[in-house]
């Protein structure tokens, strides 16, 4: 409003007058007459263009205030617009990354699936390969073979040429050495086939690929029983396979596979002419292995085979032994695990029990007509050792169960326990009537010394990991510690308690941290290497001797 408008405006109480001056107490325009009475009640009255001005003011800080407000929501606006712009492109953006993982995966299966063809067509032009060589060389000797025919042919009818046909002989000769050679050199393409190994664990496709294309020979084949099997963790197992023509003409390897994939190459024994092989293993983790084995490129019938490791635990129960008995007069004597993997028992007769580790009984192995097992010892190497209380020997047995040496005829007179350090080649025998322990070399079976340390019935010997020898003094209700050389060390006499008494100790075995078991007096006991007691391993049981020898 402009100065001249402000002293135009008339009084709205007193119309003939104009207002001029502006009453802050009342917050309004006054005339000369309303100044008068405002002026009497003391009221701040001002002129009007400084009432103007200064409302204007006011007004323009307000507007400026109210720009300023706009200006911060339109900020906030304009920030919520980017963050929603940034949200949509890291959607964009994410999204870009899903396919590009997609396309990531596919072109990786992709990649895999032409791998495994052309693996594929390696396997077929391996095949194909060894055929034309094989042909090769056949056409060749079908060449040698023609001309040679040829030039026999050409003697018909001329006993003159005598001579000549005796020195066409030897060609003859050489040219079926020859291709007796290349027999055994080339392995019958026949029994090989090409075979997809599926890998069904999708979590492991990208890192371990689809699967693996591999060969199979069908001359070659895992044992069934061993195709699956369950160990305990740290055990060492057995796996037998074996080449049905019976031919040592390929390379046999075997390869253990962890449950994380490493793979460690496995030695492979093979038993001569026979055309088996035994491979030995032990898995220290528990989960699920593989065991790899194949001859050449080719697997076995069978291969992967599955090892699935569980923790330690306690032995079950394999068969009821007697029912497989010819002879029940005598209880059990001995059991050992033989190293084709199957359990032996013995049972003061002429027969050992074979069992499977499941337990399933397998075979009744007939000995020498007068044989009279007492214990069995598996030395480790295919061979096996037993005392005959009735022969009064000790004898070796080879891979097929025939004797192949007696140790101490004359000497020994009741044999009962037996072990063998295997680094020294040193036979120990315990001659319960003797009351004395043997030492024989178990390569010429000469008698080295004899160990007497006032025993009464020594039952069983053993050897610790160090070397030491371990005697069960049956009637002296101890055990007896000797060093290698049979001298003395000192006497476990082992009665605290009732669980830790020692009551005629029959048999006795150490195990890896040379802790002692002790067959005493219808319990199993359990010692540290010093002969603290640890604890009694089972409950009470019927039979007073307890072979410990498979433990």
């Amino acid at each position: 409003m402009s100065t001249q408008e402000v002293k135009g405006t008339r009084c709205q109480d007193h119309p003939d007058n104009i207002v001029d001056r502006f009453c802050t107490t009342c917050t309004k325009r006054v005339c000369k007459k309303c100044f008068m009475s405002c002026y009497k009640d003391d009221h701040d009255i001002i002129a009007m263009s400084d009432a103007i001005d200064a409302f204007n003011k006011q007004v323009t800080e307000v507007i400026r205030s109210v720009d300023d407000i706009k200006q911060e929501l339109e900020t906030a606006f304009h920030s919520i617009m980017d963050d929603k712009a940034h949200f949509q492109s890291h959607v964009k953006m994410i999204k870009e990354v899903i396919e590009m993982h997609k396309e990531t995966i596919v072109s990786k299966v992709e990649e895999e699936t032409q791998k495994l063809l052309l693996d594929l067509e390696n396997v077929c032009k391996e095949n194909n390969d060894a055929i034309e060589n094989q042909v090769k060389e056949l056409e060749s000797h079908q060449m040698e073979v023609q001309r040679l025919k040829a030039s026999v042919t050409k003697t018909m009818n001329k006993p003159e040429k005598t001579k000549t046909l005796d020195d066409s002989k030897p060609d003859f000769d050489q040219v079926k050495q020859n291709i007796k050679v290349m027999n055994s050199r080339y392995l019958p393409v026949k029994y090989i086939k090409p075979t997809f190994i599926i890998n069904e664990n999708l979590d492991n496709v990208l890192t371990k690929g689809l699967g693996d294309i591999t060969s199979i020979d069908s001359r070659f084949t895992i044992d069934k029983d061993d195709r699956s099997i369950t160990v305990s963790k740290g055990q060492t197992f057995e796996v037998k396979a074996e080449s049905l023509d019976k031919s040592d003409t390929c390379k046999v390897a075997a390869t253990l596979v962890t449950p994380s994939g490493e793979k460690t190459a496995m030695d492979v024994k093979p038993v001569p002419v026979s055309g088996k092989y035994r491979i030995k293993g032990r898995c220290n983790k528990e989960g699920d292995w593989k065991m790899e084995i194949t001859a050449g490129v080719a697997h076995f019938k069978g291969s992967p085979l599955n090892i699935k490791v569980e923790p330690l635990g306690l032995v079950h129960n394999i068969d009821n032994i007697d029912r497989h008995k010819v002879d029940k007069k005598y209880s059990v004597s001995d059991i050992v695990l033989n190293s084709d993997g199957y359990i032996l028992v013995c049972s003061y007769c002429n027969e050992l029990l074979k069992f499977k580790k499941s337990g399933e009984f397998v075979a009744n192995i007939k000995l020498a007509q007068n044989a009279m097992v007492s214990r069995i010892h598996n030395m480790g190497n295919g061979y096996i050792v037993f005392s005959d209380m009735q022969r009064k020997v000790v004898v070796m047995l080879n891979d097929k169960f025939a004797e192949c040496a007696q140790f101490g005829k004359g000497i020994l007179i009741c044999p009962h326990g037996l072990t063998v350090n295997n680094e020294t080649q040193v036979l120990y025998v315990s001659d319960s009537k003797a009351d004395c322990v043997f030492k024989f070399n178990m390569n010429d079976g000469r008698l080295l010394s004899k160990i007497t340390s006032q025993f009464s019935f020594p039952s069983d010997v053993t050897l610790t990991r160090g070397g030491k020898l371990m005697v069960t003094d049956y009637n002296n209700h101890r055990i007896q510690v000797f060093d290698a050389n049979g001298t003395f060390i000192k006497t476990l006499n082992i009665s605290d308690g009732e669980d830790e008494k020692v009551v005629k100790p029959c048999a006795i075995v150490t195990d890896m941290n040379e802790n002692i078991i002790i067959s005493s007096g219808k319990k199993l006991q359990l010692f540290d290497k010093n002969g603290v007691f640890l604890k009694q391993i089972g409950t009470a049981v019927e039979d007073q001797n307890i072979p410990l020898e498979s433990l």
